[in-house]
């Protein structure tokens, strides 16, 4: 393999598998990555045009039972510190973030064992009924997998179920790293990688769009962050005629303060700003 060739591959719109994903990122320079990158971005977006989106990020509840060991935010059942949002709650999030000039809420909580999905419905359509201009950007594919299986039901039927409701686009949390070597030794307690992507795809066939996320710097290879990318792309090529399935794809480093992760694991936040740019021009 030549990066040089890769990279006019990349160019050229041709797929790159995951081994010449590991040798793009690990040889070329970030200049070359940062180059491709944004020539490929306004393919996508003509006219150097860059968009935004005004939202809010509020959480239904912090009663959680997945157990990850990356995540400081959850409370067990019965904690003192758990709770579930009022409606009076998100009525005082949301008039502020239309006050700001916003018009999304990203809505987002814990696995809680007695929230299914008539609770999630009658949520969407009281807050629907409530704000008809308000874009519902909530859940993931892991509290689909969790509704699913409190419900025994299919992801298709419980996707449709809340987009009826009201729910518009559904966001791409819980992917952090799709291998299941590394879910089975930071978020066990969630749905597998698999799992995750067939999710999205059910999401695509029912007219959700969607976003996807990478959580990276912790104990996963650079093969692994590669596959994670490959195997989104594949779900991306069979979304339906007419459907746009994945509209944005967001990648964080890891955040290690206070987490299960750092303290038994020993795994630090490995990642530079150099690495960072380099997984958003190899993203793109």
């Amino acid at each position: 393999m030549k990066v040089d060739e890769l990279l006019h591959r990349a160019l050229n719109l041709e797929f790159l598998s995951t081994e010449e994903g590991v040798f793009l990122f690990e040889q070329a320079s970030t200049p070359e990555l940062m180059y491709v990158g944004n020539k490929l971005r306004q393919r996508h977006v003509p006219n150097k045009a860059v968009t935004w989106i005004i939202d809010r990020n509020s959480n239904t509840t912090n009663v959680c039972i997945a157990n990850c060991k990356f995540c400081n935010f959850y409370r067990r059942p019965g904690h003192e510190e758990s709770y579930i949002t009022t409606i009076e709650q998100y009525k005082q999030k949301i008039d502020e973030l239309f006050r700001y000039g916003g018009e999304q809420l990203l809505l987002q909580g814990g696995h809680h064992p007695e929230l299914g999905l008539e609770f999630y419905a009658n949520l969407f359509r009281k807050l629907k009924s409530l704000y008809p201009t308000l874009k519902l950007h909530a859940l993931g594919p892991p509290e689909v997998a969790h509704i699913t299986k409190l419900e025994k039901s299919t992801h298709i039927e419980v996707l449709q179920t809340l987009k009826d409701a009201g729910l518009d686009s559904l966001p791409g949390a819980g992917a952090e790293i799709l291998s299941d070597r590394v879910r089975r030794l930071i978020s066990k307690g969630k749905c597998g990688g698999q799992e995750w992507l067939d999710i999205m795809h059910a999401a695509h066939k029912v007219g959700l769009t969607t976003s996807a996320t990478m959580m990276f710097g912790h104990i996963e290879t650079n093969y692994e962050r590669m596959d994670h990318l490959v195997r989104i792309r594949e779900v991306q090529a069979q979304k339906p005629e007419g459907a746009k399935g994945f509209i944005a794809f967001i990648p964080w480093p890891f955040q290690d303060e206070d987490t299960i992760l750092k303290r038994i694991k020993r795994a630090r936040n490995t990642c530079t700003g150099d690495e960072y740019v380099r997984m958003i021009a190899m993203s793109r």
